[in-house]
Formats: C-alpha cells, structure tokens, sequence
C-alpha cells in the first residue's frame, strides 16, 4: 500500500472511509425506524473513535487534551454554548462584549451554581439546553462537586479555557472547533470525531486531523495502541485497525512474552545454589503441642514462666513427706 493512501503511516484510509460510509448508513436507517414509532425526535448520535491499548494509563488527568479537528461539531448558530466564569458574572459579560464576542450564549458565574442552579432539575435544566460547556480554567477543580456526575456521565464536562489571554476571541473559537480525550485509568478511550448529520468525507477529515494528536497524548504512542475501531452511541464497533498478534517489534504481546531460554538459564543458576533452611514458625510449634486431645508440655523456650513454676510446684510437693491423714484412708478400706 502507498504512503499516501496511510493516516499517521499506520491507518488505512480506504478502509476507514468504507467502516465510516458503512456505520452512517446502519444509522440514518436505524434512525428512521426510530422516528416511525417516536412521537418526539431523539437526540442526535455521535461518532466515535474508540482506541485501545496494550497497557493502562499509569494515572488519570482530569485535564482534557484538545484535540484538533477539521469540521467543528458544534454550531454556535443552532447550539448553545455555556461559559462559567469566576465572580463577579458581570465582569465577565462586559469582557465578552469588549472582545466583539458573540456566539457564548449564556454566563453562569460560581454563585449561581451554588445558588439558583443548586436544585437538580435546575442543573437537568442546565445540561439540555446546551451544547458545549466552557469554564474559566481557574474555577475547574470546583466543578465536579458543583455539576454532579450527569455532566460527566453526558460527556459535557466543561472544557478548560485561559480567559486572561490578549486573543480571547481566539481562545474561544479553538476550544469550540476542537474535539477532546478524556483518559481514564482503563485500556479502552473514546474520542468524538463527528456527528451522523455530518458527510463520510467530513467525518473522514476530522479523522486524519486528530488521529496524529490523539496517538501523541498516548503513552508509548503506536507500539501501546492495541486496535481502532469506529462507532456510534448505540451501535457496535467497526475495527478500521489492528497490531499484529505475534510477539514481534509492535506486536500484540511485544515485550510480554517471557523468554524460554533465559527462564531454563536461570533455573540451571538456582539449582547449583544452596537453599537456606528456612525455621519453623513458632505458631507451628505450638500447633503441634496438642495430640489426642491432652497438652504436650513444651520443651526449652516453649514454656512459659507460669507453666515453670507449676511445674517446680509438683516436683516440690513429691518430695515432701505423705502425712498421716493421707495413709489412712487405704487402711480403713481394709478393715471393710
């Protein structure tokens, strides 16, 4: 296959357009079907690209990365987006308008979400009505205790903006016309790469822009990427790309694979060797004090001080002298 029919010299692109004009058409006719016996419209399916790798994450970033994408998936002219600012609101309103900022169409400041978005059919309110959510990036680690996990749950989790920068209209329009990758600590991650409104070639464009970036924020890039596969919200996965399985350079079990000869080599090491005696527990010991239900009196260490001194205590008592109040029971059984 030619260099240039590749995507970041590993993905076919035939293969990817053909998986993408195959799941769009599963799901224009699943959604007709849907709209048959459906009074209300349901909400529109996503595409995503699900990468897995060979290794976990060693560690979870609630940073998102931004990844770059050719055809936006959100439209501020028929979706709403949503900046929650730091306090005061209308500081940030005016910065806005200052900017020749338009298409933010609400601000929500961190006292109304603790105040009239603290209810949770206000913040259920919140989540449909808009699109895209953006965040001051100093007020993000306050966000997950103030949204709740159905915004995490949608994967509408605020994105992370610097509202101090001289460009903030540009600032804006990167975070709204980027994708981004929410790693987690699991060996699978999805990406949304388009829309099912969106063309194969469109969808297809977005792909080869931000598979280079998303193989990037991966730890071991190519030699840890396990497959590629593309889906919807509600369909099954189609592989557009698989490593080999053997245990080669890049290979499904690369590095996995224990090598026979070194095991034998260092079993033959370990035979030569002299193996330490290891001791007995002592809580072996004392387990084997009982037999047949009578107590062993354990010898050297074993014994404890009190089980000494009873012992000193019957020697003692066997060398004192029988009395005669002892001898005399015997005689008075013979007399009888």
């Amino acid at each position: 296959m030619a260099k240039d029919d590749l995507i970041d010299d590993h993905l076919s692109a035939r293969q990817s357009k053909r998986a993408v004009i195959a799941l769009l058409d599963h799901a224009i006719k699943h959604q007709a079907k849907r709209e048959e016996s459906e009074l209300l419209p349901g909400k529109e399916q996503n595409v995503w690209l699900q990468v897995a790798v060979k290794t976990m994450q060693p560690e979870r970033k609630l940073k998102p990365y931004k990844i770059p994408i050719k055809h936006p998936l959100v439209d501020p002219r028929t979706a709403s987006v949503c900046l929650i600012t730091k306090d005061p609101q209308r500081e940030y309103k005016d910065l806005l308008e200052s900017h020749g900022v338009k298409f933010i169409n609400r601000v929500v400041g961190i006292t109304k979400l603790k105040g009239k978005f603290k209810p949770f059919e206000a913040r259920r309110l919140l989540l449909q009505e808009n699109g895209l959510f953006l965040a001051d990036e100093r007020v993000v680690p306050l966000l997950p205790g103030l949204l709740g996990k159905k915004f995490f749950a949608a994967k509408k989790q605020p994105i992370p903006v610097n509202l101090t920068r001289k460009d903030l209209k540009g600032e804006l329009e990167r975070a709204i016309s980027s994708t981004y990758m929410h790693q987690n600590k699991g060996t699978c991650t999805s990406i949304k790469i388009g829309t099912v409104s969106q063309t194969a070639v469109q969808i297809l464009a977005n792909l080869q822009t931000a598979l280079p970036a998303i193989v990037k924020a991966i730890k071991g890039e190519w030699d840890n990427i396990q497959n590629l596969s593309i889906k919807t919200n509600s369909s099954v996965a189609l592989p557009i790309w698989s490593c080999d399985l053997g245990a080669d350079e890049g290979g499904r079990w690369d590095r996995m694979v224990v090598d026979e000869e070194a095991g034998n080599e260092s079993d033959d090491e370990s035979e030569g060797e002299d193996v330490p005696e290891v001791p007995e527990p002592a809580a072996a010991k004392n387990m084997a004090t009982t037999s047949k239900g009578k107590k062993r009196v354990a010898e050297g260490e074993g014994e404890t001080p009190s089980k000494k001194a009873k012992a000193g205590e019957v020697e003692a008592a066997s060398s004192k002298p029988v009395s005669v109040a002892r001898t005399a029971a015997p005689s008075k059984v013979r007399r009888v």
